[in-house]
């Protein structure tokens, strides 16, 4: 298990009472005007008022504060409302993508959308189509395919656009790195308008115009569109109206792109959002209201979340297992019942997408099973022969997820021509360690976080070799990032009214994450399958108080603590509109002894490394070095009870958290000479105590021996 340290944000408490007050203050003025009274308010009542929105907006104006938003002001501008959309024409060369596109449909030339298969591709791709329909223009549209086409414009679907006899392309979600692809294009006499949200390479590809934020020389104040977002503006631009005017009429598209590209919910975004996130909510789409009743949504309040989990899987799903186009017919579709029949379709492709990545996901476990010294590995390589090229890379996060490493998952095909998807962690490069290896690869690209490569099969044992090598070069402790909480909190001081004022906040995403608050010292008072067993639903009790909280993906028989133990929780809060009427509920995202501090999880890295074969600092070895005593009491603990063997916390908690090093080392020490062993039960994992066959010498240890041999 990967053991992550959890991290307080500072809070600043004069800040904080001034902020509540503020805020306060605000909605008391608020709602003094819509009672509407003939009496103006007494100064008891007004104070009465006041008193009870303090204690309602406390919570909120701490979330605001630990953000480091103090400001009275800021903070009631951003309660307020949404940020104005900066004019469009502040792009560089959106006056001349414009100029050439009234040429186009004043000409009747025939415009061709390039899009990209995923949702941000998709929805850019809509967008710009619908708009330009309206227009009068006369409009194709063309996506690649993931498998045949890959990502971005090619010179087989220019030269398919040419032989069509079409002359004018417009780029959207794609085309900052197409420098080749641009040369070809004008060799063709095709005219290129480029818009895209890429980080561009150093030289631009040559077109009538390059539309992106991103541009060093772009004079636009707002940076963090998606494809998407850019192609919102150049419709507004197109229109020669206020961006704010379009939101209407396409702010639902540029919404979900940009949600679904986990672009920054913060500045301009925040107010293509919740205005996207409204118009969502009352679609006259009829293709996204089939979407909506397809997977339970219709109806109900649609959120950021709602978008990431639900939506955009079944859009990104066409892409990955099929074609995108299915995605863009739906998206575009006006006939109900045909947008029924392309929504359930959708749905069903993404069923097959997670049967698909549950089959390759299972697969790379067995492989790990099989070659256990993989597990050992700083960068995991896995692949496989024909596993789904669309999904390796979910398959690459899950894996990273359950590991806390950098994973590329390969699929090989009969020709040994290999594709990989990679996903890292924060603090680790994976883009500069694929680079490291580029005389061995086909093709790569990226970025810090997420990275894809070809390579011939032949050449992967040493792929593995080299990554490996420069990883333990260049990282050779990789720490885990640490769980950021935004708040302590008390059970009994928490109220449905302050938590349903965090909505203020939202949308929540990208760099404006779900408040995470900490409860300190809680009691398991309760644990419940929930979803056939595949989650827990846990009730914490906190002095008189207590909350219900589900554990997603981690099953009852799992759990690594019982009724009556004290621990601490990383959870969101919620509220729950149930028969009985509203209520507190909760999202666990962690949970550990109460009061463990951050020496486990450094202490855990120095382990890992040291299993790694890093070396370590005399002082290193110092925390992590086990006497003979120790490893005994460890032994002891296992013979006195069963303990969870993928979560060691409570272990380490209970033989002290400065002794986690040690006591991680002496478990390990103890597998690896025969005195216990993992034994799998009622579906967890326990360690256990091997009858002893003979006598075990711990010197033999390979981990002792490594520790002795620095």
């Amino acid at each position: 298990m990967t053991y992550r340290a959890w991290e307080l944000k500072p809070l600043d408490r004069a800040a904080l009472k001034e902020l509540t007050q503020a805020i306060a203050e605000q909605a008391v003025e608020e709602l003094e005007q819509q009672a509407m009274e003939e009496e103006p308010w007494s100064d008891a009542k007004y104070s009465s008022v006041l008193s009870a929105q303090q204690k309602e907006n406390a919570l909120l104006a701490g979330i605001l504060t630990a953000r480091g938003i103090t400001d009275p002001a800021e903070a009631l501008t951003l309660l307020a409302g949404e940020e104005d959309l900066s004019d469009p024409f502040l792009l560089t060369d959106m006056q001349k993508a414009c100029e050439r596109i009234w040429q186009a449909i004043d000409n009747g030339e025939t415009i061709v959308v390039f899009g990209d298969y995923d949702v941000d591709g998709v929805t850019a791709t809509a967008l710009l189509y619908q708009h330009l329909k309206g227009m009068g223009a006369t409009v194709k549209c063309m996506l690649p395919s993931r498998e045949g086409d890959g990502y971005g414009l090619s010179r087989n679907a220019i030269q398919s656009i040419h032989d069509k006899g079409y002359q004018l392309i417009v780029t959207v979600d794609n085309g900052i790195s197409a420098v080749e692809e641009a040369e070809f294009a004008a060799e063709l006499g095709i005219d290129l308008i480029i818009t895209d949200h890429h980080l561009p390479p150093e030289t631009l590809p040559k077109a009538v115009a390059v539309v992106d934020p991103r541009r060093l020389d772009d004079t636009s104040p707002f940076k963090g569109l998606c494809g998407a977002g850019v192609a919102f503006k150049l419709c507004a631009a197109l229109d020669g109206c206020p961006p704010e005017e379009m939101l209407d009429y396409c702010g639902d598209l540029a919404a979900v792109g940009t949600v679904a590209d986990v672009m920054p919910l913060t500045g301009e975004n925040r107010t293509l959002v919740k205005s996207g996130l409204r118009q969502l909510q009352n679609t006259d789409r009829p293709g996204l209201e089939a979407l909506l009743e397809e997977v339970g949504l219709a109806g109900r309040p649609i959120t950021a979340e709602n978008i990431s989990y639900a939506i955009a899987p079944r859009i990104n799903a066409a892409g990955r297992m099929d074609s995108a186009v299915t995605a863009l017919q739906l998206v575009l579709c006006e006939d109900p019942d045909r947008a029924e029949e392309l929504a359930h379709k959708l749905n069903e492709i993404n069923v097959k997408r997670q049967e698909t990545e549950l089959e390759i996901f299972k697969a790379a476990q067995v492989l790990l099973e099989q070659q256990p010294e993989r597990l050992e590995d700083r960068v995991m390589l896995l692949w496989g022969r024909d596993w789904h090229p669309g999904v390796i890379g979910i398959v690459a996060s899950r894996l990273v997820e359950r590991t806390g490493r950098p994973v590329i998952v390969v699929t090989v095909d009969e020709h040994g021509e290999c594709k990989g998807s990679g996903r890292s962690v924060p603090g680790f490069n994976l883009h500069a360690c694929i680079g490291s290896c580029a005389d061995l690869l086909i093709r790569y690209g990226g970025h810090a976080m997420a990275a894809g490569l070809s390579v011939r099969e032949e050449n992967l044992p040493e792929l593995r070799r080299r990554l490996n090598e420069w990883a333990a070069r260049e990282c050779p402790v990789l720490h885990t990032a640490p769980l950021e909480c935004d708040l302590p909190i008390h059970l009994d001081r928490v109220t449905v009214d302050s938590v349903r004022r965090i909505d203020a906040l939202a949308p929540f995403g990208a760099e404006n994450p779900t408040p995470v608050f900490l409860l300190q010292s809680a009691v398991v008072d309760g644990v419940y399958p929930v979803s056939e067993g595949r989650h827990s639903r846990l009730r914490l009790r906190q002095g008189n108080a207590s909350v219900y909280a589900v554990w997603f993906g981690m099953p009852p028989e799992q759990l690594p603590y019982t009724m009556g133990d004290v621990v601490d929780a990383a959870l969101n809060l919620s509220v729950y509109e149930s028969a009985r009427g509203a209520q507190l509920s909760g999202r666990i995202l962690d949970l550990h002894p109460a009061g463990l501090g951050t020496k486990l999880a450094e202490q855990a890295a120095l382990v890992a490394a040291l299993r790694r074969g890093t070396p370590l600092t005399a002082e290193q070895k110092t925390l992590i070095t086990p006497d003979r005593s120790h490893i005994i009491t460890v032994y002891r603990e296992l013979q006195a009870r069963r303990w969870h063997a993928e979560d060691l916390q409570p272990l380490c908690a209970k033989l002290g958290e400065e002794n986690t090093g040690k006591t991680l080392v002496a478990v390990t020490a103890l597998e690896q000479v025969g005195l216990i062993a993992t034994v799998e039960k009622g579906g967890a994992n326990y360690l256990e105590l091997v009858p002893a066959q003979g006598k075990k010498n711990l010197a033999d240890a390979p981990i002792l021996k490594c520790l002795e041999g620095m």
